[in-house]
């Protein structure tokens, strides 16, 4: 969700001095970066299609850019050779003027990048970003750590065909982990905590969430409408598909920037389907998160005397949330114990359908105590 309006800044002009850093290069399509190194110089004397290998070791850029690193090119594969188990990382930390980590990005009105690998790496303590995307076709973030990067952990953007998968990211006032505007992504195996929103999707379609851990955030998935993202909506935006993920003790404190659209979330949130269209929600385990264990909710209703009231921002697109199937999930102790301020306290359950208008949203087979409805009566089954 929003929280900074320089958020989607491009980052131009890094520069490096000529002979700081030295790069040993290993064989043709290689580059080898030893602690003392600077990846950026690597990456800057790469061609497309490159492997960088980079060795355990703490690494700092001080060539002075927003962007510690910085890739443009088609196809390189930046592989850390870390060994988590033995506490050998390659861990990439902020130096003079830098604001985000990794961001892999082509330049304005260039064609998107094809083809980019990310392994391994511990990126930690960056003011904005840790790993974004923006505008890649074809890629993989496999085995990262994000750590107190404040702003979002990892964050594919306007990115298709993708996997992030296995993962660690906590410690962001934004999202920890948010598939933004994409396109046929697979977020497999990942484990998010202590952020605001523990794993976020935005305007995107045909994206497989599975197998993921979400923990101690304010909401544990947030499924948002396009009003909470920064880019225009897609055409089109249905088909997520969230199934087998462990989704508990989502009951930290909200510590996003005030005024944010973030900080507006109200605390104890499993799943939440804020506004959006056909999604599936199946064979998730959910628990002991203190708000709602899956909510459905319409946007204007959850936006209701805040800075973002429909009657102030007109939605960008329908704002109810509409054929949406929950399915065979099992939900366990959820909705004990909401925020007594907020005004949708008084729906706290195990799933929660607060909406106005919406049609087609169904349930089937789920295996919970409680339910609430701002229409009352019980859960439409699915046909």
């Amino acid at each position: 969700m929003k929280l900074y309006q320089n958020r989607y800044l491009h980052v131009l002009g890094i520069g490096l001095l000529a002979g700081l850093f030295v790069v040993t290069t290993a064989s043709a399509g290689k580059i080898v970066v030893n602690p003392g190194d600077s990846i950026q110089a690597a990456v800057d004397a790469a061609a497309p299609g490159t492997t960088i290998i980079v060795k355990p070791g703490t690494y700092t850029e001080t060539h002075g850019g927003l962007v510690a690193v910085r890739i443009k090119q088609d196809g390189i594969k930046l592989i850390a050779k870390s060994n988590f188990k033995k506490d050998k990382r390659v861990i990439l930390t902020p130096g003079p003027g830098n604001i985000h980590g990794i961001l892999v990005e082509p330049d304005p009105l260039a064609p998107d990048i094809q083809g980019f690998i990310i392994k391994g790496f511990t990126v930690q303590g960056f003011p904005n970003n840790g790993i974004k995307l923006e505008h890649v076709d074809g890629f993989k973030i496999i085995k990262n750590e994000s750590i107190d990067n404040l702003e979002n952990g990892i964050q594919p953007e306007l990115s298709a065909n993708g996997l992030v998968k296995r993962n660690l990211s906590y410690g962001s006032d934004d999202s920890a982990l948010w598939v933004e505007g994409g396109e046929n992504v697979r977020v497999l195996k990942n484990i998010v905590h202590s952020s605001v929103t523990g794993l976020e999707v935005t305007i995107s379609k045909d994206i497989i969430i599975k197998k993921n851990e979400a923990y101690n955030n304010v909401v544990g998935m947030g499924l948002y409408h396009p009003n909470a993202a920064s880019k225009p909506p897609l055409p089109v935006m249905e088909h997520l598909d969230v199934q087998k993920n462990y989704v508990h003790d989502n009951n930290k404190v909200n510590t996003a920037p005030p005024g944010s659209m973030a900080a507006g979330l109200p605390t104890g949130g499993g799943i939440l389907i804020l506004g959006i269209d056909k999604n599936t929600i199946k064979n998730n385990q959910i628990e002991n998160n203190d708000f709602y264990g899956i909510a459905l909710v319409d946007w204007c209703l959850a936006q209701g005397g805040t800075p973002n009231d429909c009657s102030v921002i007109p939605p960008i697109a329908d704002p109810s949330p509409d054929n949406n199937r929950i399915e065979k999930n099992t939900l366990v102790n959820n909705g004990t114990n909401p925020d007594p301020s907020h005004p949708l306290a008084p729906f706290a359950a195990d799933l929660v359908n607060v909406t106005l208008g919406s049609s087609g949203n169904c349930y089937k087979k789920n295996t919970f105590a409680t339910y609430a409805s701002l229409t009352g009566g019980g859960p439409h089954q699915c046909p």
